[in-house]
């Protein structure tokens, strides 16, 4: 038990030190929970979104399998086939 009043100030100083330290890492483990939970929020929109936006995405002609679908890029012109699936 303290004798002296300088070390019950002490003690209860100490005492509140560590109070505000917890309350300081409880709040910052809340904002990084909420910073978390919004980056959540915005990712699932985005992908929502996408899927939103391939659903009503005009769809491609598929070919015959024996013929090349061609197109001419800068670099020259590009042939394609339909990949087989075995």
């Amino acid at each position: 038990m303290p004798s002296l009043l300088t070390e019950t100030g002490n003690a209860a100083l100490n005492a509140f030190v560590r109070a505000a330290g917890l309350a300081a890492l409880v709040f910052g483990a809340i904002l990084v929970f909420m910073f978390a939970a919004a980056a959540a929020v915005v990712i699932g929109l985005l992908v929502l979104g996408a899927a939103i936006a391939l659903r009503f995405a005009p769809k491609r002609a598929s070919a015959q399998p024996d013929v090349l679908d061609a197109r001419q890029t800068p670099a020259g012109w590009v042939v394609e086939t339909s990949r087989r699936k075995s």
